[in-house]
């Protein structure tokens, strides 16, 4: 009886664990499309605009890939995955509250369009994209229980993840964008971060 009650429990995170994956995987993509919405008033919505914007935030992306495996290796817990979750939350709400103010200051290096983008794609998006980055190599490493099945695992929570970011790729660019606007989807975003993080 204690085992089944053990099994039951095991099933019901991991079902936690794909939601949460599948719900930051669609939030990732919400967060991209977005983020041409904030930067479009200063700079445009050029090919260099889209090509910074896409380029820093895949590549936060895979700092945050590389070292959310580093993390999960030296501790695995919920509680740090709810953290995660909660700080990128807070991320997201940050780049919502101090966007114009960063946009509108004068304090980059360079004149040319793609320096200018790059490093105000950095300090906006960034952060929150690295810790976008954790949570998905963090959670395969809090779902594994069967090394002989580590493959199996790996690739349905990134299969999950892509399917997520599909579902928020139309899910923004249909309705949320047309609807809500440029604020709101972004506190919509944080707000959601959190209530995963609270799940």
């Amino acid at each position: 009886k204690v085992e089944k009650v053990s099994n039951y429990k095991s099933l019901f995170l991991s079902k936690k664990l794909e939601i949460v994956v599948f719900v930051s995987g669609a939030l990732i993509m919400v967060y991209e499309l977005i983020g041409s919405r904030v930067l479009a008033p200063h700079f445009g919505t050029s090919i260099i605009v889209w090509t910074n914007l896409i380029g820093v935030i895949m590549g936060c992306l895979s700092l945050g890939y590389y070292f959310g495996g580093i993390i999960a290796d030296k501790k695995t817990d919920y509680e740090l995955l709810s953290l995660i979750l909660f700080s990128t939350g807070v991320c997201t709400l940050l780049t919502s509250l101090l966007g114009n103010v960063i946009l509108s200051s004068n304090h980059f290096v360079g004149t040319d369009l793609r320096t200018i983008t790059l490093q105000y794609s950095l300090l906006l998006f960034g952060p929150a994209s690295f810790l976008f980055g954790i949570i998905s190599p963090y959670s395969v490493k809090l779902r594994i229980n069967d090394i002989s099945k580590s493959g199996e695992t790996v690739g349905t929570l990134y299969a999950i993840s892509t399917l997520g970011g599909i579902f928020g790729t139309f899910l923004a660019g249909f309705y949320l964008i047309s609807f809500l606007g440029t604020k709101n989807i972004l506190l919509l975003t944080s707000a959601t971060l959190m209530l995963l993080s609270i799940f």
